[in-house]
């Protein structure tokens, strides 16, 4: 049999749709960068702006140059003051040559007599208990539920290497 007359080797062009793919893609990325938004951009900024914000920024600056260096009110209802900054670095400065450092909080240690004192010993001493007591109880409560053997002096624990 022939081979088929659509089979790729028999066109003219074989890469005809990838190439037709690609043209389109970029057709539609230079649309994309032709209508985007234009941002705002140094060149843009006009000369007329920047006197505008220049202004405004001077004029904020004498308002708090003023406020940092008078006296006057913060909250007058509440009592607050507003005194210039170099008057309070100044008084600052003096109460803080009059007083020595020293650590901010007292370093202490915990004494023991200060907690047996207060009626908590460190150690809490526990008596010790005595196997003929205890077995005198399990037999009382009816003898023991478990299998394991009741350690004692006499019976200790062994060891099995």
């Amino acid at each position: 049999m022939s081979e088929s007359p659509h089979s790729l080797s028999q066109r003219k062009h074989p890469y005809l749709p990838g190439v037709w793919l690609a043209v389109g893609f970029l057709a539609l990325a230079s649309l994309a960068l032709l209508l985007r938004p234009l941002g705002v951009t140094p060149n843009t900024i006009t000369e007329s702006d920047a006197k505008v914000r220049l202004e405004k920024l001077t004029k904020l600056r004498a308002e708090q140059e003023q406020l940092a260096t008078s006296y006057g009110w913060a909250d007058k209802e509440k009592g607050i003051a507003r005194i210039p900054i170099a008057k309070a670095m100044e008084i600052t400065i003096t109460s803080l040559r009059s007083n020595p450092p020293h650590p901010a909080y007292p370093i202490t240690t915990i004494q023991p007599s200060a907690i047996s004192a207060a009626g908590a010993p460190l150690y809490p001493e526990v008596p010790p208990v005595e196997p003929a007591k205890v077995a005198a109880a399990v037999a009382a409560d009816g003898g023991s539920t478990s299998k394991s053997p009741v350690l004692t002096k006499t019976n200790p624990p062994t060891i099995k290497p």
